[in-house]
């Protein structure tokens, strides 16, 4: 039976109140029949979002440039491999009288009929296979200037615009920054309803390995005033990694030590860092904060390739897309520290320049 949009837009506006628990109860059932078998928290995340992607697309301001020239708002929904379960969100799609006070068309295109696609400017486009490319689903929203939709685990974090967001409630989920890549602005209505996905930032990464070192690291006893003695983290010439930081400190501890944000402003206080943090733009040159720690038990981390060769201990640099560590060994030796072999493992191995030391 037909039912007007209106009524998913209200509860929308109530949130979504559905079990996680619920939602995640992981299994092999056979979902959609014909030759599509999904696994059970997809099967759930794509009936749900049969729900959620209406009320999404109506919140579009502009929604009428998606309107095609018999007036109709066009709706794409797209799959890689079996058509079943785009066969049954296209159909649930066609039950609903409008979108946003719009008639709706819907048409089925594969992910590969997507890619290439050059017809009339849909209004959103509903992704029902899991497991789609993070550079497709971008590039569709950005070519087509439209709301790409994905219901599925981990999409909106890799490039969809909207989908939904699994806590103690299931609320729909936008990627602002990608929405405002594709030209798309939602109502603020929906987006006071909305879970705001918030994109990593390079100082949050570094701060991600920071907080995850001490893992991987041994300080020699000496390093702790007592057993109880605070962790310091300090940083020279990067308050975005700072803030960051301490953030991801707040309320930690690693072998009965709390792991703290701590000043820098000398050497003297340089020394007694556990881990200090010297960005290439700091103030201070790399070469001087080293000399000024040199013997003493401090993880000594930079941003650069130079740091580390010239007697740093650990540098996070880029690999395409991915931070990699780099370590320098005979470093960490007269710092006293020990590193794990679990962490040699996944960094590059850097001696230092002969004319450095």
């Amino acid at each position: 039976m037909s039912h007007s949009i209106n009524s998913v837009v209200r509860a929308l506006a109530l949130s979504l109140v559905i079990s996680a628990p619920v939602l995640l109860a992981l299994g092999l059932e056979s979902a959609l029949g014909d030759t599509q078998t999904l696994w059970r928290e997809d099967e759930q995340r794509l009936q749900i979002g049969l729900k959620i992607f209406p009320a999404c697309l109506g919140a579009v301001e502009s929604l009428d440039t998606g309107v095609m020239s018999d007036g109709r708002l066009l709706v794409l929904v797209v799959y890689e491999g079996s058509k079943a379960a785009a066969r049954k969100a296209a159909a649930s799609f066609e039950s609903l009288t409008e979108i946003g006070g719009h008639p709706i068309r819907v048409q089925v295109r594969s992910a590969a009929a997507l890619d290439v696609y050059a017809g009339e400017r849909p209004g959103g486009i509903f992704v029902a296979s899991p497991g789609l490319a993070s550079k497709r689903l971008r590039t569709w929203s950005e070519r087509q200037q439209a709301v790409v939709f994905s219901p599925f685990a981990g999409a909106v974090e890799e490039g969809a615009v909207a989908g939904i967001y699994v806590a103690d409630r299931v609320l729909p989920s936008v990627n602002l920054a990608q929405a405002r890549r594709a030209g798309i602005r939602f109502k603020s209505f929906f987006l006071e309803v909305a879970h705001h996905y918030k994109p990593f930032t390079e100082a949050d990464l570094r701060a991600t390995f920071l907080v995850n070192f001490p893992l991987f690291i041994e300080w020699p006893s000496s390093a702790f005033d007592s057993p109880s003695a605070p962790l310091r983290y300090c940083v020279l010439g990067n308050s975005a990694l700072s803030s960051s930081l301490e953030q991801a400190l707040a309320g930690e501890r690693i072998g009965g030590h709390p792991m703290q944000l701590a000043a820098a402003q000398d050497p003297a206080q340089w020394r007694r860092c556990h881990i200090l943090y010297v960005d290439q733009r700091a103030a201070e040159p790399g070469p001087r904060v080293l000399a000024a720690v040199e013997g003493a038990p401090v993880l000594s981390v930079g941003d650069t390739e130079t740091f580390v060769r010239e007697g740093g201990v650990v540098s996070l640099v880029h690999r395409g897309e991915r931070l990699h560590p780099l370590i320098n060994q005979a470093a960490a030796a007269r710092a006293g520290i020990r590193i794990s072999s679990k962490l040699l493992r996944l960094a590059t191995l850097v001696s230092e320049s002969p004319l450095e030391k």
